[in-house]
């Protein structure tokens, strides 16, 4: 028997990992792997609620699996924390034929009970998934009412709007633009909706410009230089780098600041051909990476080459729905984000296993320098048949993106909960054991099969192969995107 001191010894473990996390990683990382925690413990909390709500017996309720880290005794069930947090469970006596049940608990069994309340407790953990996610949309509605505005109108054509975020090494960081600034006018030109300003910023590649914009009820004017970003066109002359990247230095070249795309042609005139690091801002992150033996085959003029870009992103005014229409809106996206979620399941299983091995394989030509490796790598992303969506996650996958949807703000977080937990409720009810669906399936066919008096049981002997297989496929798939995701970082922009 464990003692008391063991038993906070392992929590003590638990609890330092964690403070580790948040030392290396961030505060961010932190938050997102408690919620997703707590995510699989409500889940968990449906199926346990209901099971003792129609008096099944219940003996554990863990976190994670595999050696347990910390737990208690509380009645009849146990209680705690095992070390491998991949997912948690609920312990229902007699679940199957196979599990031995003592005579005196057999009434209590899930086995024994009526087929509505097998049901209710089968479709509890999923039920609590969808109760997540229409509160989180309720919450955000209530805060900001944006998640209802592409049935009216895009986001980009709306007229009231601030930045929500500055690049890092762009034209607005150079200006001091910070997040929550109005921008009053560009080049002279007013500021209109999002969509038009970017179409300007477009045409200014290179340019020096007056900027005027409002911080708090204060009005100020500085002078910026617009920024370049490579065109489909520039990037196809220049091996390693792809549409959208920004070029911060060249080796060998000296610049004040950035140097510009016509500077680039000047220089490079007499290097066509030969390997040469080019330092860029990666348009995939946002951060600044060097592409090692770029080779620069042609460069076409800057006007085909280049695009102005300023940095900023939109933060789009809309105010709070209200309770009635936040209530009304919550269920209409809900109800269109499972619908989404049950058609996208197909596309997930035929495609997503490919996507998620497209990140692992080298590329075709063995001798290929490492700037076409990056740049093949990069075009295979773009593609539209290998978008980065098509991925399946790992859990660390998700926690990445959810760390970094942090640094623009709660609401992003919760929004990408909201999504985790409509996956999760449509994927447990998939018709395959183990999972909540598949046991589903077994009661619905004895039930089916009982009809006319005759209590049937299946055997569940005879469906453990099926369910090994299940679960090997759960494991492989789930060991490619971990793999994947530590790799080759998903990324959605």
């Amino acid at each position: 028997m464990r003692t008391h001191l063991a038993d906070h010894a392992g929590l003590a473990i638990l609890v330092a990992l964690l403070a580790l996390i948040g030392l290396l990683a961030g505060v961010s990382w932190v938050v997102i792997i408690l919620l997703l925690v707590a995510m699989l413990f409500l889940h968990e909390l449906g199926h346990y609620l209901t099971a003792r709500m129609t008096g099944m017996k219940v003996t554990e309720f863990f976190i994670g699996f595999g050696p347990r880290l910390w737990s208690f005794q509380r009645g009849e069930t146990e209680y705690g924390i095992k070390a491998v947090w991949v997912g948690a469970y609920v312990r229902i006596a007699g679940m199957s034929s196979l599990e031995p049940v003592d005579p005196v608990d057999e009434s209590r069994s899930f086995r024994r009970q009526s087929y509505p309340r097998k049901l209710l407790v089968l479709t509890a953990g999923s039920g609590m998934h969808f109760v997540i996610a229409l509160v989180l949309l309720f919450v955000l509605l209530m805060v900001d009412g944006r998640l209802s505005v592409g049935r009216a109108e895009q986001p980009e054509e709306v007229a009231e709007w601030t930045l929500a975020t500055v690049s890092v090494d762009s034209a607005a960081s150079a200006a001091g633009l910070q997040p929550g600034d109005e921008l009053v006018s560009v080049n002279g030109v007013g500021r209109t909706t999002f969509g038009d300003f970017s179409r300007q910023v477009r045409q200014l590649a290179g340019e020096e410009v007056e900027v005027v914009y409002l911080r708090g009820d204060s009005t100020h004017t500085t002078v910026t230089r617009i920024g370049e970003r490579l065109t489909a066109r520039g990037a196809a002359g220049i091996v390693g780098l792809i549409e959208g990247d920004r070029i911060l230095a060249v080796a060998g070249l000296q610049s004040d600041g950035a140097p510009t795309y016509a500077q680039l042609a000047d220089y490079a005139g007499r290097r066509l051909g030969q390997p040469i690091d080019i330092t860029i801002v990666d348009t995939r992150t946002g951060r600044p990476v060097v592409v090692e033996g770029a080779i620069i085959n042609e460069l076409v003029d800057p006007s085909n080459g280049v695009m102005g870009f300023f940095g900023v992103s939109a933060d789009y005014h809309h105010p709070g729905l209200g309770v009635v229409g936040a209530a009304g809106e919550s269920v209409r996206l809900l109800a269109a984000t499972v619908r989404d979620v049950v058609f996208a399941i197909p596309t997930i299983v035929t495609d997503g296993f490919g996507g998620t091995l497209d990140g692992l394989g080298g590329g075709d030509d063995p001798v290929a320098s490492p700037a076409q490796s990056v740049r093949e790598l990069e075009v295979r992303r773009l593609d539209t048949s290998h978008p980065d969506e098509n991925r399946i996650l790992s859990i660390y996958g998700v926690a990445r993106i959810g760390a970094e949807a942090a640094s623009d703000g709660a609401s992003n977080v919760l929004l990408l909960i909201m999504y985790v937990n409509v996956f999760l409720g449509v994927f447990n009810l998939l018709p395959l054991l183990p999972l909540d669906g598949g046991h589903v399936v077994v009661a619905t066919y004895e039930r089916i099969r009982s009809i006319g008096g005759r209590s049937h049981q299946v055997d569940a002997a005879r469906l453990l192969p099926l369910t090994y297989a299940v679960v090997a496929l759960l494991l492989l798939v789930g060991g490619v995107a971990l793999v994947r995701d530590i790799l080759d970082p998903v990324s959605f922009g």
